[in-house]
């Protein structure tokens, strides 16, 4: 299930990323394409104003039989159009431009070209489409004649008509290009993105990994332990019913038995649902001020003669007057939580120090106890659900490996950390500071 909700991450994640990379793309193109148009439709007046200019500055000669090139020419007479060398530097766009006049009667009079090096071959087909588009209703398009790319304009004015074409064949090309580098570079980046998405994507599954394998740890971990005592009820109850004479008195140590199997399964089932509640953020505390140093002092006294019956002494160092805000029975439990653990966890006849006090704007308990060296490498793990050390923290100590988990999440609740040591001597420490 997680290597397929990975795959689903990944492949929106390049989703994503193919949408973003591609609306880039095409704002870039459209961006460079507005440009363009603006640079051709300035092209346009620039030629324009230049031919009128120009032809403000000529007034053309008035013998009748010695036309001037400049003059209204046949479209069939190419000697008779604009000499192309009359029109340098009527322009300061460098981009190549053509300007048909059209006559009142809708013929090609005269055809002027930005430079005397851009007179095309196709000059008739280009007159006979300046006198096609000077029919048309719209002032502007694209046309193409001879695999050239052209921009027409349309300039009306009560005596002429001009249509200007602008050639925009290498500005065609060069967006042509443009497009072309644009999608390798995108496709370049999303084969670069791609490892990036999938180590992205393990490590937003990483958290939803390990709370899967702890869920499975926990039910796996969970039947074993409700299977042990399932299976001496179940032994208990075959030995019942094999004697049914006997009275219920006379069998009472088997009765005994699954009323201590059933107590141990109520345990272990209350603090699974604890934990569940915890979890779904359900349970809400009742924080209050309350004294500290008091409720520390009270599970002590509760605890002490568990303490003395398994042969320990609880020794206390309680800073008087430390008070804090929180939930009472929830730090209460977490007293007795690891007052309980170091009991059940000591060795020999050592004492058991309980410490408070108050440091830095810091309330700190320790709980201290001596039995066996823990490993730094499970230390981290005490607080584990249902772990246990294999030598020291076994079932034999009547305990489900719950308790360090409910009391971390308590001490977590009440913004605190929960940590655990052990030195080489044996003395484990667990202390929980906020």
């Amino acid at each position: 299930m997680i290597k397929k909700l990975r795959i689903r991450i990944t492949a929106v994640i390049m989703t994503g990323l193919t949408i973003l990379v591609a609306a880039v793309i095409t704002g870039i193109y459209i961006f460079m394409l507005h440009s363009e148009t603006e640079e051709t439709d300035r092209a346009a007046d620039l030629a324009v104003n230049a031919v009128r200019m120009h032809s403000e500055k000529e007034p053309r000669p008035q013998a009748p039989d010695s036309p001037s090139p400049t003059e209204p020419a046949s479209p069939s007479d190419p000697s008779r159009r604009s000499d192309p060398r009359a029109e340098r530097g009527r322009s300061s766009s460098s981009r190549n431009w053509i300007i048909v006049v059209i006559s009142s009667k809708g013929t090609a009079d005269e055809a002027i070209f930005s430079s005397p090096y851009n007179r095309p071959e196709n000059e008739d087909e280009i007159l006979s489409s300046a006198e096609n588009i000077a029919l048309q209703n719209s002032d502007s398009g694209y046309i193409t004649l001879s695999d050239v790319s052209y921009r027409y304009f349309i300039r009306r004015s009560a005596e002429k008509t001009r249509v200007v074409f602008i050639d925009r064949t290498n500005q065609t090309a060069t967006m042509r290009r443009l497009l072309i580098v644009l999608v390798i570079v995108g496709i370049c980046a999303l084969f670069v993105l791609f490892p990036i998405s999938i180590i992205v994507s393990g490590w937003i599954v990483r958290p939803i990994s390990k709370a899967w394998n702890n869920q499975k740890e926990f039910f796996a971990n969970a039947s074993h332990e409700l299977k042990t005592p399932l299976t001496v009820i179940s032994a208990n109850l075959d030995v019942i019913l094999s004697e049914p004479e006997k009275s219920v008195a006379q069998q009472e140590k088997w009765f005994e038995y699954i009323k201590a199997e059933a107590a141990k399964m109520a345990k272990l089932i209350n603090q699974m649902l604890y934990l569940s509640r915890e979890d779904r953020e359900e349970s809400k505390m009742l924080m209050t001020e309350l004294d500290m140093s008091e409720l520390t002092e009270g599970a002590c006294l509760a605890q002490e003669a568990v303490a003395f019956e398994k042969g320990h002494a609880l020794v206390t160092e309680i800073e008087p007057g430390i008070r804090c805000k929180g939930d009472r029975e929830r730090l209460t439990q977490l007293v007795n939580i690891l007052i309980d653990n170091a009991i059940s966890h000591s060795t020999g006849k050592d004492d058991i120090t309980v410490r408070l006090c108050h440091k830095k704007k810091t309330n700190i308990l320790t709980v201290s106890n001596r039995g066996e060296y823990i490993p730094p490498e499970e230390l981290s793990k005490l607080f584990d659900r249902f772990y246990r050390t294999d030598r020291s923290r076994t079932s034999a100590t009547g305990g489900f490996g719950l308790g360090l988990s409910i009391a971390e999440t308590i001490a977590k609740n009440h913004k605190g950390t929960l940590t655990a040591s052990s030195d080489t001597d044996g003395l484990t420490t667990f202390t929980f500071a906020w």
